[in-house]
C-alpha cells in the first residue's frame, strides 16, 4: 500500500510542470466591444475598444496590443478586461489584436465602425403620486415649492454651457394651475420667462390618470389649458407617467387643443408594457385625427443611470450600454429621451446635479451628445428628421392598472353614479338658462369642484406605498380615508347641485289640482325609462290605491322601492319623454285601498316567462340557467357553463407575488356554501326573483342576496346583488359570470371616447385580461347582440377569467363575461382588504339591431337618470305640461356626451360624439329657443382659429358652443 502511494504522489510532482504548460499555452478566450462612443484627447477623437479575455491557467504576462496602442497584463484566471483607444474612424477599419505570452501569439482582427452620433434628452420632472409617499394633503405645498425650486435653478445655471443649464417641465397641469392662482405677480411673471424661452415646460394633463373617468370629466380636467393660454403661456405636450395606458378621447381632445405631442412615460409592474423599445408613432384617434406620441422608457429612466448620484463612472457605463441596446433592437433615431427627477422617487424635489452630470459628460465625449431639455425637444426633432420612419397606430390604450380600483369597490361604484348624475345635472342647468332661468353665479364654480373631487378620486394614486404590507398602520389608514373622501366629496356636492338643478327647472312646471310629477329627459333622443322619484306619504299616502296619468290621460306603471317612514321611493316608467325635454304627470290618489302585489316564498315552477325572455332558474345554485330570447329564438347563455348567469364567484389565490412575475398564480375558485329561493314579487315594472344566501367573502348570517329583475313593461333583465363583506387582507376577489352565447360573435365594450373589439382595437400590450367598461358590453354577431352593463361596477373579463394571462395581443376566447366587482391582489398601493355592505347591479337586453348607435343608448339609458321633481297640489289649478323637447339635435347618430353653461353668456358648450360610424351635419331645431349662433370649439370651449364646419367624420368628438 505505501509504495502505491509513493508510486502516485512520484508521478504526479513528474507531470506538473507538463500540466502547468499546458494551462498557460491554452487559448485564451476573447471578446472585443466597440463602444458607442467617440471621445475627446489632446490628440484628437477617439474611440475605445473593451477586450474581455478569458483567461485559465497560473497567472502570466502577456503583451496585448490593438493599433498602436500596446498594453503589458498579467493575466488572471477568469476574466480579464483592458479598453483600448484608436482613432475615430469614419468608416468600418479593421484593427488587428494581439496577444503575445513568449514565442505563444494569439491574433484577430477587430472591426471598428464609425460611432453613431447619438443624442439623449435628459428631462427632468417629478412624477406626482398623490399620497403614495406622503400624505394627500401634503403633496400640493410640495409640488408649488418645486416651481420656485426650478425657477432659482434656472437662475443659478445662467452661466452654464447651453446643453446642461438647468431645464424643469412640469408633469401635471394640477400644480402650476394652483401656482397661478397662489403665487405673488413677480413670481409668475418669473414662470412666464421661463416658459417662453424654453427652460420650463407646461404639460396638459391634470394629473396621470387610470381609466375610472369617463369622457366628460377627462375633458374638463383639460381646463387648465385654458388658463395657460390666459395667462400668455402654452402647453404642447400631456404627460402620462407611471400608468400604462391613456384615455382614448385625448388623442380626439388634444387635437384641436394646441396640444401636439403625448409622451407615455410607462411602468411595467404588472403590466406588459406596449412594443419592445421605445416607440414614437402617430396615434390614430376614432375619427382619424393624429398626435405625435412617443411611448417612452419608465419616468425614471435617468435614476436608473444614476443621473442624481456622484458616481459618474457608472453613470456612463449605464448610458452606453442602454444606447448598444438600443441599437442591437434596431431603435431608428439618433436621438433617445430619458425621464428623470432630482432625487429616486416619486414626488421629488427638483436638483442640479444631473446638470453636473451633463456637463462632465460632455467635457469628455464628443459623442453620444447629452443635455438637459424639456419634453417636446424630443418630439420636435423627430418629427423633423425622422418623418418618413414614423408609423400610424389607430386603436384604444387601455390601462393595465384600473383593476387595483376594485379594492374600493363602494367608493368606486360612488364615483360611477356621480359620473352620471352630474352630466344630468349639467344638461339640466343648461335647459333651465335656456328657458330664462337666471343660474346661481357661483355654478360652473360648484360644477368644476365635483369634476375636480372625481379627478382626484380617479387618479392613479390610490393610496399609501405600504398599504398592503401594512395593512393597519397609521399612514396607510390616514391615506386611505384621504382617498376615499374625495368620492364622497364629490357625491355630496353632486347631491347638492342635483337640488339647485331642480329648484330651478320646477319653476316651469305648472301645478295643477293634483300632486304631480315633473320629469326631464337629458338625452338627445325621445326614450321610455325608469324615473326614480321620493314621495312623500302625504302626497302619496302608504295604504292608498292610486294611479299616475301622463298629459293625455294615460296611465304609467310605478314601482315602489324603498320606504321609510316619511316616504318612499317610486320607480316610474314614463314613455317616450322627448328628447332634451320633459313631460309631467299627475298623481291621483284613491280613496280605496291599496291591493297588495302578488308574493310567494316558493315558486310552482323555475320555468318563467314574459313577452320578451323564457327564463329557467336553478334553484340550488340562485342562477338563470337557460335564457331564452323568444322574439330572436336565441339561447343566449352557454349550456352547461361551468359558471351560470348570475353566479357569485369567490376566489382566492396562493400568492400576490406571481402576478409581478407576469403569470398566473394558483386559483381556488368557489360558489356560495349556500344559497336558497327566498321570495318572488309581482309588480307592474317587474317581477322580482330574489335569493339569499352564505359566502365565506361574507360576514354574519343571510350575507348574500342576489336579485332577479325580469321586466314586464321593454326588454330587459336586472340582477342586483348586497355582500356584506368580511374583512380580509388575504388575496381575493369576487366574479359575477354571465356566460353569453352568441355563435360567431365578438365582444365590443365602450372606453372613455369610444367602442372597441375587445382585444383588436386596442395597441397590441394594452391590457386584455381585463376592460374598465365604461358604459356596455356586448356580445354581437351579424345576427343580433346581447348588451350589458354596470351603474356601479366598471371591470370586466371577456371570453374567460383571465386574471395572470398576460398574454399580449389576445382575444376573447368565448363571448362568456365576468364582472370583476372587487379584488385586493396588489403588493402596494391599493387596499389590503374592504369590508361592510355593498350593493351593485347590471342590466341586460338583447336584440337584433346589433349595431353601436343601439347598444350605446340603451347603456346611456340606465346610466344617465331622468331629472325628477315632486310638485305639491296648486289651489289654482293649471293644466299639465304636454311632453316637449327644448330644443333638438340632428342628426340622430350623434351623442350627447355632456351640456354645460357658458359663464357669462346666453350660451351652451355642447360635448358631442358620433357613435354609428357615418358621416353627421349637426343641428338645432327649437320652436322655445332662437338660437343664433353655432360656434366650433376646442375641448375648452375656445372658439377654433379656423371658421369650422359642425361636420361630424365617423366616431368624431366635437365641442360645439350654442348661442342665443
Amino acid at each position: 500500500m505505501k509504495i502505491r502511494i509513493i508510486l502516485l504522489l512520484g508521478w504526479i510532482l513528474a507531470t506538473l510542470p507538463v500540466l502547468a504548460l499546458k494551462e498557460v499555452n491554452a487559448p485564451p478566450g476573447i471578446e472585443t466591444r466597440v463602444l458607442p462612443a467617440v471621445y475627446k484627447s489632446s490628440g484628437g477623437f477617439t474611440q475605445k475598444v473593451q477586450v474581455t479575455i478569458t483567461y485559465s491557467g497560473t497567472p502570466a504576462l502577456f503583451t496585448v496590443s490593438l493599433g498602436k496602442e500596446e498594453q503589458k497584463q498579467t493575466l488572471q484566471n477568469g476574466k480579464n478586461f483592458l479598453v483600448f483607444e484608436v482613432p475615430e474612424v469614419s468608416s468600418s477599419t479593421d484593427f488587428p489584436l494581439t496577444l503575445t505570452n513568449g514565442k505563444e501569439q494569439f491574433t484577430q482582427t477587430v472591426a471598428v465602425a464609425p460611432v453613431r452620433h447619438w443624442q439623449m434628452n435628459l428631462v427632468q420632472h417629478t412624477h406626482t403620486d398623490i399620497g403614495y409617499t406622503r400624505s394627500q394633503t401634503e403633496i400640493l405645498a410640495e409640488h408649488l415649492r418645486y416651481i420656485d425650486y426650478a425657477l432659482d435653478y434656472c437662475d443659478a445655471t445662467d452661466q452654464y454651457p447651453e446643453n446642461t443649464q438647468f431645464r424643469w417641465t412640469c408633469e401635471i397641469s394640477w400644480a402650476v394651475s394652483e401656482y397661478l392662482k397662489c403665487r405673488p405677480a413677480e413670481q409668475i411673471a418669473r414662470l412666464k420667462k421661463r416658459v417662453k424661452e424654453g427652460r420650463i415646460e407646461l404639460a396638459g394633463m391634470y394629473l396621470n390618470f387610470d381609466e375610472l373617468p369617463d369622457e366628460q370629466t377627462l375633458a374638463a380636467s383639460l381646463y387648465p389649458l385654458k388658463q395657460f393660454r390666459e395667462a400668455g403661456m402654452k402647453a404642447e405636450v400631456a404627460i402620462q407617467d407611471d400608468v400604462n395606458g391613456i384615455g382614448w378621447c385625448f388623442s380626439e381632445f388634444f387635437a384641436d387643443a394646441g396640444v401636439k405631442y403625448v409622451n407615455m412615460g410607462t411602468h411595467g409592474h404588472r403590466a406588459l408594457i406596449c412594443f419592445d423599445k421605445p416607440t414614437v408613432f402617430w396615434w390614430e384617434s376614432p375619427s382619424g385625427k393624429k398626435i405625435l406620441t412617443y411611448r417612452a422608457e419608465h419616468y425614471n429612466q435617468g435614476n436608473f443611470f444614476g443621473i442624481h448620484t456622484d458616481n459618474f463612472g457608472e453613470f456612463e457605463n449605464r448610458v452606453l450600454n442602454y444606447l448598444a441596446d438600443m441599437e442591437a433592437k434596431n431603435y431608428p433615431y439618433d436621438i433617445v429621451a430619458a425621464q428623470h427627477s432630482g432625487y429616486f422617487t416619486d414626488n421629488s424635489p427638483p436638483s442640479t446635479k444631473s446638470c453636473e452630470m451633463v456637463k462632465k459628460w460632455n467635457e469628455k465625449y464628443e459623442w453620444p451628445k447629452l443635455r438637459t431639455a424639456v419634453a417636446s425637444e424630443f418630439f420636435k426633432e423627430v418629427e423633423t428628421k425622422y418623418a418618413d420612419k414614423i408609423q400610424t397606430i389607430r386603436g384604444a390604450w387601455p390601462d393595465w392598472w384600473t383593476d387595483g380600483f376594485g379594492s374600493g369597490a363602494r367608493e368606486a361604484a360612488i364615483s360611477r353614479m356621480t359620473h352620471s348624475d352630474i352630466i344630468a345635472d349639467q344638461a339640466g342647468l343648461s335647459l333651465a338658462r335656456m328657458l330664462g332661468a337666471t343660474l346661481p353665479k357661483d355654478i360652473n364654480q360648484q360644477i368644476d369642484e365635483i369634476n375636480k373631487s372625481l379627478l382626484f378620486y380617479d387618479e392613479h394614486t390610490f393610496g399609501f406605498s405600504e398599504s398592503v404590507r401594512n395593512a393597519y398602520g397609521r399612514e396607510t389608514w390616514e391615506q386611505r380615508s384621504l382617498k376615499q373622501s374625495y368620492a364622497w366629496e364629490a357625491y355630496r356636492r353632486c347631491g347638492l347641485l342635483g337640488e339647485v338643478t331642480m329648484g330651478l327647472l320646477q319653476t316651469f312646471g305648472p301645478k295643477v289640482n293634483t300632486p304631480s310629477v315633473l320629469v326631464f329627459n337629458t338625452l338627445n333622443w325621445n326614450y321610455s325609462g325608469l324615473a326614480t322619484v321620493y314621495i312623500d306619504h302625504q302626497i302619496l299616502p302608504r295604504d292608498k290605491d292610486f294611479e299616475i296619468l301622463d298629459a293625455q290621460g294615460n296611465s304609467i306603471p310605478a314601482q315602489a322601492g324603498e320606504s321609510r317612514s316619511d316616504g318612499t321611493y317610486w320607480s316610474l316608467y314614463v314613455k317616450d319623454v322627448p328628447a332634451l325635454g320633459y313631460a309631467q304627470y299627475a298623481i291621483q290618489v284613491k280613496d280605496t285601498p291599496r291591493k297588495p302585489f302578488e308574493t310567494a316564498s316558493r315558486l310552482a315552477s323555475s320555468h318563467v316567462e314574459n313577452t320578451w325572455y323564457a327564463v329557467d332558474f336553478n334553484m340550488g345554485r340562485g342562477t338563470i340557467g337557460r335564457l331564452l330570447d323568444k322574439e330572436l329564438n336565441k339561447q343566449l347563455v352557454t349550456s352547461g357553463a361551468q359558471w351560470e348567469l348570475g353566479e357569485f364567484i369567490y376566489e382566492i389565490i396562493d400568492s400576490r407575488h406571481p402576478m409581478e412575475q407576469y403569470r398566473a398564480p394558483q386559483f381556488f375558485r368557489r360558489k356560495p356554501e349556500r344559497i336558497w329561493f327566498e321570495r318572488m314579487e309581482k309588480g307592474p315594472i317587474w317581477d322580482t326573483y330574489r335569493f339569499r344566501g352564505e359566502t365565506v367573502a361574507g360576514r354574519e348570517p343571510n350575507n348574500l342576496m342576489v336579485e332577479y329583475r325580469v321586466f314586464n313593461v321593454t326588454k330587459k333583465i336586472e340582477v342586483v346583488y348586497r355582500l356584506r363583506k368580511k374583512a380580509v387582507t388575504d388575496p381575493e376577489a369576487v366574479y359575477i359570470s354571465f356566460p353569453f352565447e352568441v355563435e360567431n360573435g365578438k365582444i365590443h365594450l365602450d372606453v372613455p371616447g369610444g367602442t372597441i373589439e375587445a382585444g383588436v382595437d386596442q395597441i397590441p400590450g394594452s391590457v386584455n385580461d381585463w376592460y374598465t367598461v365604461q358604459n356596455f358590453a356586448s356580445a354581437r354577431n351579424k345576427d343580433f347582440q346581447v348588451v350589458m352593463g354596470s351603474q356601479e361596477i366598471p371591470l370586466m373579463q371577456f371570453g374567460a377569467i383571465n386574471t395572470g394571462r398576460y398574454q399580449a395581443g389576445a382575444v376573447p376566447q368565448s363571448t362568456n363575461m365576468y364582472s370583476w366587482p372587487m379584488n385586493n391582489y396588489w403588493v402596494t398601493n391599493f387596499n389590503a382588504d374592504q369590508m361592510g355592505e355593498l350593493q351593485w347591479s347590471y342590466f341586460i337586453t338583447s336584440n337584433k339591431d346589433n349595431s353601436t348607435d343601439y347598444a350605446t343608448k340603451f347603456a346611456w339609458e340606465n346610466r344617465i337618470p331622468f331629472l325628477t321633481r315632486i310638485l305639491p297640489a296648486s289651489p289654482e289649478p293649471d293644466k299639465l305640461l304636454s311632453p316637449a323637447s327644448i330644443f333638438k339635435i340632428v342628426p340622430d347618430n350623434l351623442l350627447l356626451v355632456n351640456m354645460k353653461p357658458v359663464p357669462g353668456e346666453k350660451a351652451v358648450l355642447l360635448q358631442l360624439r358620433e357613435i354609428g360610424g357615418k358621416p353627421a351635419k349637426f343641428e338645432v331645431k327649437s320652436d322655445k329657443v332662437k338660437f343664433t349662433k353655432i360656434t366650433v370649439c376646442d375641448v375648452v370651449g375656445m372658439p377654433l382659429p379656423k371658421k369650422t364646419s359642425p361636420e361630424f367624420a365617423p366616431w368624431e368628438n366635437k365641442f360645439i358652443k350654442l348661442s342665443w
